[in-house]
C-alpha cells in the first residue's frame, strides 16, 4: 500500500519515538508530537517516549566531591524531522516547583523565537520546531539560572534528528546480549547493529573494539551499556550511527592497555581516518564518585598508540618536574612527534584532510563528574549539529584544522564550555573554525571563585594551557550565550600549568593570532568575587625560550556584546605576556528591532489593567528599550513589556489585551507588545493547539 507523503512522515516519527520507553526513573514530563506542512498547520499529536537520567552517585550518603553538587535529571525524547516538515510539540512538567508564572522558554531561543506563537499554560505548552537540532524545554524565569537551584533542575531537551542518511544494512549480524565476554572485536569489513529489543547490560564493563571497513548500527531506543574503542593501532572507515544510546555504566578495570588503560577512558575512543559518529546519545550513569572517561574522543592528540604490558597513565602529562620531564618514549598514532618528542614516522591511515577526517553529527552527550569531558574529534575533525552537557570541559579544540559548528553546550558546575587545551603533544596547532555555538546555561559560576587559582574564571573560552605547542590562527565566530556566566574569555599560559606537555627546555607555545568574532551574551555576567575576564602569558619564560615559545598571548582579537556593550581592557585582569589585545563591540545580526513590537506610549499593564499575568513583578533593570525587547523575545510566554525610560526597568507580562484594550494611561511608562507571525500584537493562548488546558 502506497502511503500519503505526509502520513509516511507522521509514521517515520512514531514508529520511532515510540520504541523509547522510560529507562531511569518515573516520568517528570509527557511529551507529544506530530509532523506538520507549515508553522500554521495543525496535526494529530501522538505520545513520544522518552528517558531519564539523573545524577547516578547518591551524594546523600557518599560525599564526592567530583558531582561538584550538580544534581537533577535530564527527560529527552528523539524525534525525526522529515525534510520540508515542522514539528508540532506539546509539553506538559509534572514537576511540582516549575510553571510558566516566571517564563517560558525553548533554547536556543535565537533559533526558536521566530517559530510562531506558541501556546503556553501554567504547566503545559505547545509550539512549533521547525528545523533540526537540540531543545531545551523550560517552565523557569531567566533569573532563575542565576541561583543555587539552577543545579537541581530537572531538564527536558527534544533531540529533533534528520532521517538517517545510511539505515542499517540487510543481513547486518544483531549483537548477542547474552555474550559474556568482557572483550568483543567487531569487524574488519563486516556491519553489525544493537537491537532495541535486546538487553544490552552485562553486569560490568563491556568493551566493543572496532576494526576496518565496519559498521555500527544503534536502532532506535536501543540501550547499550557498554564502550567502543580502538587504541591499538589506527583504523578506517568506521560509522556508528543510530539514535540508540551508549552508555558507560560499570567500573572499568584499571590499566588493561587497549580496553581500560587512561588512554580507552572514554565511550567512544578511536584512532584513524575516516571514523563517522552520527545520531548517538552517549552517557555516563557510572554511580561511582570519580569514574572519569570521556564521551568522544577520536584521534586524542594527548594519548599513544597502545602497547601491551605498559599501559599508559594520564599522570605522566601532569609531572611537574622543571623545567620538563622526561617523557617515555610512547609512539603516536596521528600526532607529528612522539610523546618524546622524537619524530613520528608512521602516519598509516591517519587523515590528510577533511575529505578523510573524522565527522561527529547529531551526537547527544551527558554526563553528571569532573572528569567526563565533552567531545573532541582530532586533527581535521569536524563536530557539528551536536549537544554536550558535562561537568568539565565541553568541546576541546586542540587540533589543527578542526570544525566545530552548531553544538549546543549546557556547561554544569565545572569546566569550560570552549576549552583552548593543556597537555598537547607538541605539533602545530593551527587554522581551526569554531562557529555557531550556543550555550544555553553556563553553571560553572558555581566553582569559579576557587578555580582556577587566580583571578580567572572559568569563561566561556579559556583553559590553563601547558603545552609546547603553538597554537594560532583559530577562528571563532557567533558564540550565543543565553543565561549567568562568570566572564567571557579566561585565558593563561603556564609552564606549570596541572596537566601540560612544555618543550625539553621547558617551553610553552605561544597563542598567535586568536580571533573572536560575535560573542554574545544576553545578560551582564553574573557577579561575584574572586573571578572574572583574564588574560595572561607565561610570567616567567625561561631564558632559552624565545619567539613563538615565550608562551605568549598575541594578537588576540575579541568582539564582543555584553547585554549591548562591548568589552573594554578594564574588564580584564591582564597580567603578563599579552600583545596586541584588540576589542571591539559585536554587532548582533539577530538583535530584535523595534519592528517587531507594537508601541502604545504613555501606558501600563498590570492584571485588571490589560494582562493576564505579571511575569516580573518588581522588573528587572536593562541597558536600553531594545535590551528589554530581547529579553521578551526569548521568553516564549512573554506577550509584552512595560517599560520605564527612566529607571531603566523592564517589565515582562502574559496575556496581553490585543489592541492595547484595558491598558492604563500612565505618562511614566510605554508598553511594547509583541507582534507574532500572525502580525497580530498580544492575546494570551492562541496558536498551537486551539483549546490547550491544564488537563
Amino acid at each position: 500500500m502506497r502511503m500519503h507523503p505526509d502520513v509516511l512522515h507522521l509514521t517515520l516519527l512514531l514508529l520511532f519515538t515510540n520504541l523509547l520507553q522510560p529507562t531511569y526513573a518515573t516520568a517528570k514530563f509527557t511529551v507529544k508530537a506530530c509532523v506538520a506542512t507549515s508553522l500554521t498547520d495543525s496535526c494529530t499529536l501522538q505520545t513520544v517516549g522518552t528517558k531519564i537520567v539523573a545524577q547516578p552517585v547518591d551524594t546523600s550518603s557518599t560525599k564526592c566531591e567530583d558531582t561538584v553538587d550538580q544534581k537533577g535529571s535530564v527527560t529527552w525524547a528523539d524525534l525525526i524531522l522529515p525534510v520540508g516538515k515542522v514539528l508540532l510539540v506539546e509539553v506538559q512538567t509534572k514537576v511540582a516547583s516549575q510553571t510558566s508564572g516566571g517564563g517560558f522558554f525553548v533554547r536556543p531561543s535565537r533559533k526558536t523565537r521566530e517559530w510562531g506563537k506558541p501556546t503556553v499554560a501554567n504547566k503545559k505548552a505547545s509550539f512549533y520546531l521547525a528545523d533540526k537540532g537540540q531543545f531545551s524545554v523550560e517552565f523557569a524565569s531567566q533569573e532563575y539560572w542565576q541561583a543555587e537551584p539552577a543545579l537541581s533542575f530537572d531538564a527536558l531537551m527534544l533531540f529533533v534528528n534528520p532521517e538517517l542518511v545510511n539505515p542499517v544494512p540487510s543481513g547486518a549480524t544483531v549483537i548477542s546480549d547474552s555474550d559474556s565476554s568482557a572483550l568483543v572485536d567487531l569487524g574488519p569489513n563486516k556491519n553489525y547493529v544493537f537491537s532495541a529489543d535486546n538487553t544490552y547490560d552485562w553486569g560490568a564493563d563491556k568493551v566493543f573494539k572496532v576494526h576496518d571497513n565496519t559498521e555500527i548500527h544503534f536502532e532506535a531506543g536501543a540501550h547499550v551499556r557498554a564502550r567502543i574503542v580502538q587504541t591499538e593501532k589506527k583504523v578506517e572507515n568506521v560509522l556508528i550511527s543510530g539514535y540508540g544510546t551508549l552508555d558507560t555504566h560499570y567500573d572499568l578495570e584499571p590499566d588493561v592497555v587497549g580496553v581500560s588503560d587512561d588512554a580507552t577512558h572514554q565511550t567512544i575512543g578511536i584512532y584513524g581516518k575516516n571514523i563517522r559518529v552520527v545520531g548517538l546519545t552517549i552517557v555516563n550513569t557510572n554511580p561511582t564518585c570519580a569514574a572519569w572517561g570521556y564521551c568522544l574522543n577520536i584521534n586524542a592528540n594527548w594519548s599513544p598508540i597502545g602497547v601491551a604490558g605498559d599501559p599508559f597513565e594520564a599522570d605522566e602529562l601532569q609531572d611537574q618536574t622543571m623545567p620538563a620531564p622526561t617523557y617515555k618514549t610512547r609512539q603516536a598514532h596521528c600526532q607529528e612527534k612522539n610523546m618524546d618528542d622524537s619524530d613520528n614516522t608512521n602516519f598509516d591511515n591517519c587523515p590528510t584532510s577533511h575529505e578523510d577526517g573524522q565527522t561527529v553529527s547529531f551526537v547527544k552527550c551527558m554526563t553528571w563528574q569532573m572528569g567526563q569531558d565533552g567531545i573532541n574529534a582530532g586533527k581535521y575533525g569536524t563536530v557539528e549539529n551536536s549537544f554536550v552537557r558535562v561537568i568539565d570541559d565541553a568541546i576541546k579544540p586542540w587540533d589543527s584544522h578542526g570544525v566545530y559548528k552548531n553544538i549546543t553546550i549546557w556547561q554544569q558546575a565545572l569546566g569550560w564550555p570552549i576549552n583552548f587545551g593543556w597537555w598537547n603533544w607538541n605539533q602545530p596547532d593551527l587554522g581551526t573554525v569554531v562557529e555557531d555555538i550556543y550555550v544555553i546555561h553556563n553553571h560553572n559560576w558555581h566553582t569559579s571563585a576557587g578555580w582556577p587559582e587566580t583571578a580567572s574564571g572559568q569563561c566561556v573560552i579559556g583553559g590553563i594551557y601547558g603545552s609546547g605547542s603553538v597554537k594560532s590562527g583559530y577562528k571563532l565566530k557567533n558564540i550565543y550565550v543565553e543565561t549567568a556566566a562568570s566572564c567571557a574569555v579566561g585565558l593563561e599560559i603556564s609552564k606549570s600549568a596541572y596537566s601540560r606537555h612544555p618543550t625539553a627546555d621547558g617551553c610553552v607555545g605561544s597563542i598567535v593570532g586568536i580571533e573572536i568574532d560575535g560573542l554574545f551574551f544576553d545578560e551582564e555576567f553574573k557577579t561575584g568575587t574572586g573571578y572574572g575576564n583574564y588574560l595572561s602569558g607565561e610570567t616567567s619564560p625561561y631564558g632559552t625560550c624565545t619567539g613563538d615559545l615565550s608562551g605568549e598571548i598575541k594578537n588576540l582579537k575579541i568582539s564582543s556584546n555584553v547585554a549591548g556593550r562591548g568589552l573594554l581592557v578594564s574588564d580584564f585582569t591582564v597580567v603578563a605576556g599579552v600583545i596586541g589585545l584588540d576589542l571591539s563591540k559585536a554587532v548582533d545580526g539577530q538583535a530584535v528591532g523595534l519592528e517587531k513590537y507594537v508601541l502604545y506610549e504613555g501606558k501600563n499593564t498590570y492584571v485588571g489593567a490589560g494582562a493576564e499575568v505579571e511575569t516580573d513583578v518588581n522588573g528587572v533593570v536593562v541597558g536600553s528599550v531594545l535590551q528589554c525587547l530581547e529579553r521578551c523575545h526569548c521568553d516564549w510566554s512573554c506577550d509584552c513589556v512595560v517599560w520605564d525610560a527612566v529607571g531603566g526597568e523592564c517589565s515582562k507580562r502574559q496575556g496581553c489585551a490585543k489592541g492595547g484594550v484595558g491598558f492604563d494611561a500612565d505618562a511614566d511608562y510605554d508598553v511594547y507588545v509583541r507582534v507574532f507571525g500572525d502580525g497580530v500584537g498580544g492575546g494570551g493562548g492562541g496558536g498551537g493547539v486551539d483549546g490547550l488546558g491544564e488537563g
